[in-house]
């Protein structure tokens, strides 16, 4: 004889809530402390080649283009300028290439103003020299070892929206140790904020995003 099977047995088995088996989800990933940093270091791609093609300073008033790379000042919609921003631009992201070289993150992080803000592709937001130093020489020390910066337009656009501000364009990629050049897959391109102060062109916001793609090259 069989028996009737009740309501309550033909429940389906409920499910953990949501919360409880994200929970679950961090506990396999192991330190989710560093998983972020390790994001993040693929995310700071930016970079200087020795020789990158990069434009001269033209004259205040006038639009100029070198391989592909332009200083956009007074007709073109830009302020003019306290004078060219670009030789002591170029020279900071040296020293951001040497550092990261080196694996130094404390040095890196001087190459911006100290109240500096930099915003990765992953959207994390870091905070003053103390912060970027701090993530950075996590980064270094235990996710970039032998990795080098590679530029490859420096800049794309440079332009002046009031005298005293520039905003550089760049693109570029982290290239892998024994790689000679960029991956396709490894691209990014960067915005770079800088203030002019006492102390002459100081880095005060950096953002950073990966080239994906998605949408179609505009029509020429």
């Amino acid at each position: 004889m069989t028996s009737r099977t009740s309501a309550s047995d033909r429940r389906p088995t409920a499910r953990r809530p949501t919360a409880q088996r994200a929970t679950a989800r961090r506990h396999t990933t192991g330190r989710t402390g560093l998983r972020r940093p390790l994001a993040l270091a693929a995310a700071v791609v930016f970079a200087l080649a020795t020789g990158a093609n990069a434009a001269t300073d033209p004259a205040p008033g006038h639009h100029a283009a070198t391989s592909g790379s332009t200083e956009l000042i007074g007709p073109t919609g830009s302020a003019e300028p306290t004078g060219s921003a670009l030789p002591q631009l170029k020279r900071l992201i040296q020293r951001q290439a040497d550092a990261w070289n080196r694996g130094d993150g404390t040095a890196f992080a001087n190459t911006y103003a100290q109240d500096a803000e930099f915003i990765t592709f992953d959207g994390t937001h870091l905070r003053g020299r103390p912060e970027m130093a701090r993530n950075f020489q996590i980064y270094f020390d235990n996710y970039t070892k032998g990795t080098r910066l590679v530029f490859t337009k420096v800049p794309v656009t440079l332009r002046y929206p009031t005298p005293r501000t520039a905003v550089m364009i760049t693109t570029g990629c982290v290239a892998n140790p024994g790689e000679p050049e960029c991956r396709p897959d490894s691209h990014s391109i960067q915005t770079y904020v800088a203030a002019h102060r006492e102390r002459g062109w100081e880095l005060v916001s950096f953002q950073n995003t990966r080239v994906r793609g998605l949408l179609p090259p505009p029509r020429t």
